[in-house]
């Protein structure tokens, strides 16, 4: 278990249920906030004891048509009773359909039914209808994932109206900004071994911005893999000490030039007592805490400031890897004074950043867009060209204008022209471009 955040920062933003749900190829894990609970707590799969980790599996029966899930699943499989269905959300991400016993299944449903399943777990405390926010938090976020969940989620019919999906370091970062402040006043480090290779997770702060600029770096160390127990207690032994050895050299490369505080360890990779030289560069002035209830706690977290705007995170813009690294906007005239029209704000995640509005063309066919980058580099026009538009006066073309991403670095704009009333009769004519930011 982490240590947290109380006081009068962590009691805002209490009024609404909020779940956090982590979910990688391998375990799932559920958090949740009651309203006026002041921090998280996290579902165990046996009544107390901290079984946090579900494993990402379905299973069904070889004997009967009986679908198992989780923990019950993978016993039933070692048994030789059931067979397994795992990488459920990369198979519902992909399309890719699954067999099993000799039938096809919809990958997507699938992974419903195992939200569905893992989800009454919490439906004792809390019903998922009473939900003011539902946050999921994955290892990567594409546009297929974000699709397969949204989808799994509506085939459970939850009145949940907020539904998010996030990735990992977003949500370190908002489980970190919630922790008491003597532990982030410096860099703070995830080494998180719940796949096969070491990941870091470093968060840093620019606290010279306004509003303070923060960052989640993420790496994969391939040198650091987890070890196979063998049961040979030789064996075992020398691969400890050689992982041991590579995570030290980890540690020692991250840590290198970075005043870092706080360490949290993660996975199941780090069970065992194979990182004892480790442990003495960990805990050179630093606290260190282990445990695996990180990510779908800052997604409880992440839930909470989503509500109600104005919380904990006010004061910090967010600049992970997922999030927009620039401003977009255009210059405008409204009721005849030079204005700006924000498009696309810096800080919001690349895949909810979206924009609608309606202009009339200045100038015959184009118009410009504004690019100013976050990161100081120099401010920049992109000129668009409507080809094929019917020559009309200036300020008698109406454009209806849509703005979103499809990367986290390509911003897409599509137009379409709709007249200016009888006068000019809309041709519906249709544009799509894109650009880098």
């Amino acid at each position: 278990m982490f240590l947290e955040r109380k006081g009068n920062d962590a009691k805002q933003n209490m009024g609404q249920a909020v779940a956090g749900y982590d979910l990688s190829g391998q375990t799932a894990q559920i958090s949740y906030c009651l309203p006026g609970a002041d921090k998280p707590e996290t579902i165990s799969q046996v009544a107390g004891e901290e079984e946090f980790l579900i494993p990402a599996m379905l299973a069904k029966r070889t004997d009967r048509d009986l679908w198992l899930y989780g923990r019950e699943a993978a016993q039933s499989v070692e048994r030789g009773e059931a067979e397994p269905v795992t990488d459920l959300l990369k198979n519902a991400a992909y399309a890719t359909a699954v067999e099993v016993l000799g039938e096809s299944y919809d990958p997507v449903a699938l992974l419903s039914l195992f939200l569905k399943r893992t989800l009454s777990l919490l439906t004792p405390i809390l019903h998922p209808d009473r939900l003011g926010a539902f946050v999921f938090t994955v290892e990567e976020v594409t546009i297929p994932v974000m699709h397969a969940l949204r989808q799994a989620a509506a085939m459970l019919e939850l009145k949940t109206p907020q539904i998010f999906v996030i990735g990992r370091g977003e949500s370190f970062f908002y489980y970190n900004i919630c922790q008491p402040e003597e532990l982030w006043l410096r860099d703070v480090l995830v080494c998180d071994f719940s796949a096969r290779h070491l990941k870091t997770l470093l968060f840093t702060a620019n606290r010279r911005t306004t509003p303070v600029a923060s960052f989640v770096e993420e790496k994969e160390w391939e040198e650091a893999e987890r070890i196979d127990y063998t049961g040979d207690e030789t064996e075992d032994h020398r691969s400890g000490m050689k992982l041991d050895r590579n995570f030290s050299f980890v540690l020692e490369t991250v840590l290198e030039g970075r005043q870092v505080t706080t360490v949290y360890l993660i996975g199941e990779g780090f069970e065992g007592e194979w990182y004892q030289e480790s442990l003495k560069i960990l805990c050179q002035d630093r606290r260190v805490f282990l445990g695996n209830n990180l990510y779908s706690k800052g997604a409880c977290y992440a839930g909470r400031e989503r509500l109600t705007k104005g919380g904990i995170s006010k004061g910090y813009a967010f600049l992970g890897k997922d999030m927009l690294k620039a401003n977009v906007g255009m210059h405008v005239v409204r009721r005849g004074t030079d204005a700006y029209l924000a498009l696309l704000d810096a800080g919001v995640n690349w895949y909810e950043a979206r924009k609608e509005c309606d202009f009339l063309l200045e100038e015959r066919n184009t118009f410009s867009l504004r690019i100013t980058p976050l990161d100081g580099k120099e401010v920049r026009e992109v000129l668009v060209t409507l080809t094929g538009l019917p020559a009309r006066p200036a300020r008698t073309t109406r454009i209806h204008l849509q703005v979103d991403m499809t990367d986290v670095k390509t911003v897409r704009i599509s137009m379409e022209d709709m007249g200016f009333g009888e006068f000019f009769p809309a041709t519906h004519k249709f544009w799509e471009e894109t650009f880098q930011i």
